[in-house]
């Protein structure tokens, strides 16, 4: 879960100038917050970004562009942990990406 963390951090800092992070603890679960002032992610493609190979920003050159795997892999592991990742588009600019995750995972 530290790597999904770090993933999510590395990805604000490809697109913003300012990168905020904040962790938290509630009752049953442990919260990753990332907020960038990046471009963001239109509305309508949100949902699309968590899928494997989807890429918001095709005109980057390759050398700069991932494979678009990354919020996909995030997304999966986390699921497998009984988290969440929520996508959120920021009111000025830039997004927030907020990772949840239980503090015990439940039994198979």
């Amino acid at each position: 879960m530290v790597n999904n963390g770090r993933h999510l951090c590395d990805n604000a800092t490809k697109f913003a100038a300012h990168v905020e992070v904040r962790l938290a603890e509630r009752a049953k679960t442990l919260v990753i917050s990332v907020e960038d002032d990046g471009p963001g992610i239109p509305e309508d493609l949100v949902e699309r970004v968590v899928e494997p190979f989807f890429k918001v920003d095709t005109s980057r050159p390759a050398s700069e562009a991932g494979f678009g795997l990354g919020l996909s892999i995030v997304s999966d592991i986390t699921r497998s942990h009984h988290g969440s990742l929520q996508l959120q588009r920021r009111t000025s600019q830039g997004l927030k990406a907020v990772l949840e995750i239980p503090k015990i995972i439940p039994a198979l």
